[in-house]
């Protein structure tokens, strides 16, 4: 935070081609995320280049790669496959890259310098502390949102607060806003951590979401939420949370455990106050995804019927909307197109199902043993990106299962119209491909 001159030139002009480049190309920004910091140097990159977005693309540009810092990759890349999500967001083809000691900054459009924001307090861990083992990183994909007529990159780590005399240190959680036309870091919150709530990993933070006023923080499995007018903590919900809650229909989801139990329990939240909304009985749940605009899709052991499939849920009244059958793919890991489906993987097996209803529209492989099942990388814009082992990088229409494009050129992780983010084929490393329109 010291170099804060050189940081908002650059940042800054990074801004400035972003949006030159979307007014020339007269295409549509993603609402996909990010962030910003410091840095040293600009894009190498000048107004006059035209950006070209793609809502949903679906070819990808091999020979404009540029390769991201190490912190794209750090703990979630390695030889041995990819841990998704990765801890990035884009935002008009710019990487924002949550570390566990900040929020990093580089351009995957343009070329640029790494920018980087640093937390007030000492971190709990170091991006240096990650080993080369998938796993261990804490850092979650940042999240970027409009609040007051200013975009703001928000993104969550745990700190330490020293003690000093008889007063015992703490641990503190901190939510860290920039201001992404300016490229500087806007404020922050600190808020401290009680004792005793590691139903997570020690260093878990993540920006859960925003709603209204008030932006939903996770740390330690301890469930906050912050007012964007006062800059305070608002409200603690009771009880330790599992990672992973989701803001779905306007109301905060989350795994609860209450203080003595091990049952996880789901609830539903108002992001305003904290308050409870609505219990969801019967079900000891093991994990929960968002699976449409007024959707949750649960895991876990039910108890008042024959067989343990997952259930659709209505994230606003926590009504049951659909058990699904044991052993489909929907017991596996889903994510919302976007749109209106809900693609599941499990093992060998893609499924997609209807957002609201939960009926199912198509799964691979086929009863005739024609097509296979890509392992799915991306569900984003009504489109489904994956591998296959024969055939590589494919694209799939997430309504009707069928191909929609066998030479997309990457499988990316992440996307936002402008880029996609994929590991590279020689290497391995996090890379940032263009879109081809």
């Amino acid at each position: 935070m010291k170099r804060a001159v050189a940081t908002r030139s650059a940042v800054a002009m990074m801004a400035v081609l972003a949006l030159a480049g979307c007014g020339a190309s007269g295409g549509a920004g993603s609402k996909d995320a990010g962030s910003e910091g410091e840095t040293g140097a600009g894009p190498s990159a000048t107004p006059s280049e035209e950006m070209r977005a793609v809502k949903a693309p679906k070819r990808f540009s091999t020979d404009e790669a540029i390769v991201l810092p190490e912190s794209a990759g750090a703990g979630n890349v390695a030889i041995a496959g990819v841990q998704h999500p990765l801890p990035i967001a884009l935002h008009k083809g710019v990487a924002y890259i949550a570390r566990p000691d900040g929020l990093e900054i580089a351009g995957g459009y343009f070329r640029s310098d790494p920018v980087l924001i640093t937390p007030e307090r000492e971190p709990l861990s170091r991006l240096d502390d990650l080993g080369p083992l998938v796993g261990g990183n804490t850092a979650r994909r940042p999240v970027v949102t409009e609040y007051g007529g200013k975009t703001l990159a928000l993104a969550a780590l745990v700190g330490r607060v020293p003690g000093s005399g008889t007063t015992k240190g703490h641990d503190a959680l901190e939510l860290m806003a920039a201001d992404t036309s300016q490229g500087t870091k806007a404020w922050s919150v600190e808020i401290p951590l009680a004792e005793g709530h590691y139903s997570v990993e020690e260093g878990q933070s993540e920006v859960v979401g925003h709603s209204g006023r008030v932006v939903v923080v996770m740390g330690h499995g301890q469930l906050f939420g912050v007012d964007l007018d006062s800059r305070r903590k608002v409200w603690a919900a009771p009880g330790d949370f599992q990672e992973g809650a989701v803001l779905v229909g306007g109301t905060v989801v989350g795994l609860r455990t209450e203080k003595g139990g091990s049952d996880r329990e789901v609830v539903g939240i108002d992001p305003a106050t904290g308050e409870q909304r609505w219990l969801l009985p019967g079900v000891a749940a093991e994990r929960l995804s968002a699976a449409g605009p007024k959707t949750v899709l649960v895991k876990g052991y039910v108890a008042d019927t024959p067989d343990d499939g997952a259930l659709l849920v209505d994230a606003v009244s926590g009504d049951r909307v659909r058990q699904f059958p044991e052993d489909t793919a929907a017991d596996g890991t889903c994510a919302y197109d976007g749109l209106s489906t809900t693609v599941c993987t499990d093992a060998d097996r893609v499924a997609a199902y209807d957002a609201a209803t939960g009926e199912q529209r198509w799964a691979l492989p086929d009863e005739a043993g024609t097509r296979a099942a890509p392992e799915v990388t991306l569900v984003r814009e009504g489109l489904v990106y994956g591998t296959t082992a024969e055939n590589g990088p494919v694209v799939v229409d997430a309504t009707t299962g069928e191909d929609a494009e066998t030479q997309p050129g990457i499988a990316p992780y992440v996307s936002d119209g402008y880029v996609g983010i994929a590991p590279a084929e020689e290497d391995n490393a996090v890379t940032a491909y263009r879109v081809r329109s």
